[in-house]
């Protein structure tokens, strides 16, 4: 469905930060609108889509199933809020699935129409990229404060070890299956 947006709101969003009007048109003229209602799945783990969405209206969810460490909804996403970026950007199965918690619209990036941007040299889809990294980037040092701030909670030999084999798999290079593992082993 083609999208008709306000550019006004547009910038305000961080995957879109920095582009000028014509870039914004150029990447709404590649992407498409989706319409959702409550309780409907946008992304389901396992599967290997690829492709960015923006919550432009409504709330969706980051669902773990079956949960993990006791907990199923990992992160609420708003207006503005990017998801499917790891996937987008590399080949593999969604980790998680992601809902509709509201009726919401979405702005939806498939990765083979951004790669014909990029083939064609658009600049709009090279910053997209490096937006997209930005949040990647975000992200992930989020992820590291986490891991430390638990880390100095959790004084336990096994996980030091863990916390040593998955900084260890990080200097390697990754293929779209194997995944570094924090693997603890049983923790009694």
């Amino acid at each position: 469905m083609p999208v008709n947006m306000d550019f006004t709101t547009l910038p305000k969003i961080e995957l879109f930060a920095n582009l000028t009007d014509e870039e914004l048109r150029q990447v709404l003229s590649a992407c498409d609108e989706v319409k959702t209602s409550a309780g409907q799945s946008i992304i389901t783990a396992g599967q290997t889509e690829q492709a960015l969405y923006v919550v432009l209206e409504g709330a969706a969810e980051v669902d773990l199933e079956p949960a993990r460490a006791g907990e199923r909804v990992v992160a609420e996403l708003s207006p503005g809020s990017v998801f499917g970026e790891s996937s987008f950007f590399h080949a593999s199965p969604h980790s998680a699935t992601v809902k509709a918690r509201t009726e919401s619209r979405l702005l939806r990036l498939r990765r083979d129409t951004f790669d014909k941007l990029l083939q064609s040299g658009n600049v709009a889809a090279l910053r997209i990229a490096a937006n997209a990294a930005t949040i990647l980037a975000s992200r992930l040092q989020a992820a590291d404060h986490f891991i430390v701030e638990l880390l100095e909670q959790i004084q336990d030999e096994r996980v030091r070890e863990a916390l040593a084999r998955f900084r260890s798999a990080l200097s390697h290079p990754f293929s779209g299956t194997v995944r570094p593992s924090l693997q603890v082993g049983s923790m009694q």
